[in-house]
């Protein structure tokens, strides 16, 4: 699976000192008054694809994606855009050649949601959001995943809820802790570092972390120097997160994980 700028899950993304490679807010999509463009590409018999936004043209967005898509050998891709919106793209845990979903939204989520009912009602089993990039998506890096399901509602110290920040030498990385026992990751930072998101756990200075879209779990201690800091001790070491308020028109998200997606 490719993205736009061609980043990479790379084992210095795992090398942060601690296993918490977490979390992304969810944004909206670009305003009325100027327009910006999103598109993933899939190729349905391999189910290689890519995606790629922007504000130039739907027609150099669409060419960006499509490139993505061809750059694996498949030679059956398909483009899918919006204009001011964001659009997904989901695929089963086990890929099976033409068992996929696409689904477009005003929001990340949203979007998410039609691709992953659409990629289950095309006979996808345990379909997994891939990619889901929204118009008003920072160019310079790759667009975050939404909040994943499967989290447990009260796993989580409420005092680790919410957004956070680690600062790293070219930037932060941000993550997004849920109330419902899932947490989302970006990196806004030249590091060539994939969003990722899976389930999280957290109570009495211990915590627990898979991620659903990359093989990687975590286990290890945290602990609470003030309301505004996690100092995270993992099987890669120790990194120190603040908090990041929230913008405006941000929500933290309830119990019910599904309707996300």
């Amino acid at each position: 699976m490719r993205r736009s700028m061609a980043v990479r899950w790379a084992s210095m993304a795992v090398c942060a000192g601690v296993g918490l490679l977490l979390a992304a807010l969810s944004a909206p999509p670009a305003g009325t008054q100027e327009f910006g463009f999103a598109a993933v590409s899939i190729s349905p018999s391999t189910l290689k694809g890519g995606a790629e936004k922007g504000t130039t043209s739907q027609a150099d967005v669409e060419r960006g994606a499509l490139q993505y898509c061809q750059q694996s050998g498949a030679k059956d891709c398909k483009v899918y855009s919006v204009v001011n919106r964001c659009v997904a793209l989901a695929e089963p845990t086990n890929p099976v050649p033409n068992h996929y979903g696409t689904g477009n939204g005003p929001t990340r989520e949203g979007a998410a949601s039609i691709a992953q009912a659409e990629c289950t009602k095309g006979g996808g089993i345990d379909c997994v959001v891939q990619l889901a990039p929204c118009s008003s998506d920072d160019v310079r890096w790759a667009s975050p995943l939404p909040l994943p399901p499967g989290g447990k509602r009260g796993s989580v110290d409420p005092a680790l809820v919410g957004l956070w920040k680690l600062n790293v030498g070219s930037g932060i990385w941000v993550w997004q802790i849920s109330v419902n026992g899932t947490y989302t990751f970006h990196s806004e930072a030249a590091d060539n570092t994939l969003p990722h998101d899976g389930t999280f756990t957290a109570s009495n200075g211990k915590y627990t972390l898979h991620s659903i879209v990359s093989a990687w779990d975590d286990q290890g201690t945290y602990t609470l120097p003030s309301s505004a800091v996690i100092v995270a001790n993992g099987k890669l070491g120790t990194g120190t997160w603040y908090r990041i308020e929230a913008d405006p028109g941000y929500a933290e998200p309830g119990s019910e994980p599904a309707s996300k997606r």
